[in-house]
């Protein structure tokens, strides 16, 4: 659509009442020969042929801005001048007495955009809109091939339907998908055609953001991120930051050890988290010894297809003059952590999150590895539904296609036991969180069962809204050298008697299986409750209790097993080289092609 009359010496086209106003993102050319094709298109549409009876070429305006006037633009002129020349170098013999050398013509364009607006729906909508060339034979057939159409020229190599762009929903960022490979910046190519992907002023405001919205959930339904996954992923503005092919979308929080943000890996459309750690002199040794474990750990994580444990994916190196950047790219990404798990919650999403925890740290035990500091901050919650946490969750299908599961986060804080020994012995006030301490760790040695003792006192504090016991300015009072020892232990026992009480309150007649492993988390061998100071059991010990009292988390996994045990249906793509020309192979179309998400104009490079 072009611009109306006006008299303005300002319009424009993505302003208010607008023709794009409600547009999404602008596909808009680059380089000289997608500003050559595009202004082809325009004259294509402007043709008043009898042959169009079914209003196509008035179809393919609808996802086009073009300016009313054609302009010079000098990149253009050279290429049509350089392919003229080439054509009469060619086509003309010594003889002929014609040279190119003296011709030249001064070429005029059509100028403008594609754009990408929900009220305006591609073809195929569960794909996106299609971007291609034009058929010749769906012309004559009065069917339209694609949406946005590139060029009415074979020249090109542009394919009849030659890629697709929508919306992931994922991150709700624009994604472009081609039949093989794709650009990860703003600048996204079509064989020699190239174009800038930009988000509108639009998209930025609140009624933009909501059109999105509901496009995405009218495609999708139930199968989306939760609202606090889609907060990491905003709309990328022109000053966003990349970190190699990563486009950092907002910050979680600091750490001991750096600075955590959400970010998307373009190829893959997915979340993930970036830690960045700074690297001094003073500390060059420590961070590659902990990079490396990291490594170590996450190269048996995805070994063993452990999906409870946060793993990183890649180490991107920055050398500075003074100060190094370690970037260490992780996942998954975890929108909610346990602190923020309302009191209330029902028990059996409560158990799903204990099972999730213990597998998680069964796990890192059996590899020699304590976390150390685990706690309601270092438990991550995919898929949890704030305001739905009070509903029980269900033990056999259906299920909801993103299921609550739970993450082991922090895992830069873990020590490994020392070869030729069973515990590692404690320094007070050196790593972890005090209030979450076992009194072994702050007082001899520990193992794996330290977590555990962490573990209950997270869960005690979801589950009732506070701490068990609290140290006081005193600090953990099983540390050899606290003040006052007599005396704050002494408090710490008559609180640990009341938190044993609370729970066995809340359990009632009935069994409950996370007040059970409340009672043996809290095991310890100075403990002045006479059952209590038995040995504390191990994550597989209680996790093998847990499903034995947990009728609910013995049929729910026996269902989540059989369901990840059926076998997907495959078809034969037969190696098709471009996607499929009609509706019906939709299906092949997506699975031949590959992925991407397209950040923002303008990003500072990291």
């Amino acid at each position: 659509m072009a611009t109306p009359a006006s008299d303005s010496t300002e319009w424009d086209p993505l302003g208010p009442n607008a023709p794009a106003g409600n547009a999404l993102v602008v596909l808009r050319p680059e380089n000289a020969a997608a500003k050559l094709a595009f202004s082809d298109v325009v004259d294509f549409i402007k043709e008043q042929d009898n042959d169009d009876g079914h209003g196509l070429r008035s179809r393919f305006s609808r996802y086009m801005w073009f300016s009313d006037e054609q302009v010079y633009d000098p990149a253009v002129n050279r290429l049509v001048n350089h392919q003229l020349k080439l054509s009469l170098d060619g086509s003309s013999s010594p003889s002929s007495g014609t040279s190119s050398d003296h011709f030249s013509q001064d070429v005029r364009i059509w100028t403008g955009f594609f754009f990408l607006d929900p009220n305006i729906p591609p073809l195929l909508q569960r794909l996106g809109w299609s971007v291609g060339r034009l058929s010749q034979k769906n012309l004559a057939l009065g069917r339209a091939n694609v949406d946005l159409l590139l060029t009415t020229s074979r020249s090109s190599q542009v394919a009849r339907r030659h890629a697709f762009i929508s919306f992931s929903a994922e991150t709700r960022l624009a994604r472009v998908s081609l039949e093989s490979g794709s650009s990860v910046t703003n600048s996204v190519s079509f064989e020699d055609l190239r174009y800038t992907l930009e988000y509108t002023p639009h998209c930025h405001r609140p009624e933009g953001q909501a059109g999105l919205g509901e496009y995405v959930n009218a495609l999708h339904g139930d199968d989306q991120p939760t609202k606090e996954a889609l907060l990491a992923t905003p709309t990328p503005t022109l000053n966003s930051q990349t970190i190699g092919k990563y486009s950092v979308t907002g910050l979680i929080g600091m750490g001991s050890f750096g600075r955590v943000r959400p970010a998307t890996d373009p190829q893959r459309d997915q979340l993930v988290a970036i830690k960045t750690i700074e690297v001094r002199v003073n500390n060059a040794q420590a961070i590659r010894r902990k990079l490396d474990l990291m490594d170590t750990l996450s190269t048996l994580v995805k070994a063993e297809k452990q999906t409870k444990m946060l793993r990183v994916i890649e180490t991107i190196h920055v050398p500075g003059t003074r100060i190094d950047e370690f970037h260490v790219i992780l996942e998954p990404f975890v929108e909610i952590t346990f602190d923020k798990m309302p009191q209330g919650t029902h028990r059996t999403k409560l158990e799903i999150i204990l099972r999730d925890c213990l597998q998680g740290l069964a796990f890192l035990h059996a590899h020699r590895f304590v976390h150390t500091d685990i706690k309601p901050t270092n438990i991550g919650l995919r898929n949890l539904q704030l305001n739905q946490c009070h509903k029980e969750a269900p033990s056999s299908p259906p299920f909801s296609p993103r299921r609550l599961h739970a993450v082991i986060l922090d895992i830069d804080s873990i020590e490994s036991i020392p070869q030729g020994r069973t515990t590692i012995v404690s320094r007070p006030g050196t790593n972890g969180t005090v209030g979450f301490h076992s009194p072994e760790h702050e007082s001899s040695e520990y193992d794996g069962r330290t977590d555990i003792w962490a573990l209950g006192v997270s869960f005690f504090r979801v589950l009732f809204g506070r701490l068990p016991w609290s140290y006081g300015k005193q600090g953990n009072p099983w540390r050899n050298d606290a003040p006052d020892q007599e005396q704050s232990r002494a408090h710490f026992h008559s609180k640990y008697r009341s938190a044993l009480y609370q729970i066995s309150e809340h359990a009632g007649v009935h069994r409950d299986p996370v007040c059970d492993f409340l009672t043996y988390a809290f095991r310890f061998s100075g403990s002045k409750v006479g059952g209590q100071r038995r040995p504390r059991p191990t994550g597989a010990a209680c996790l093998e209790t847990l499903f034995a009292q947990s009728e609910f988390l013995r049929t729910r996994t026996s269902s989540e097993q059989a369901l990840a045990s059926t076998p997907t249906s495959t078809s034969n793509t037969g190696g098709a080289k471009r996607p499929a020309e009609t509706e019906s192979r939709e299906g092949q179309v997506q699975r031949q092609r590959s992925e991407t998400n397209c950040p923002m104009h303008g990003k500072n490079e990291t």
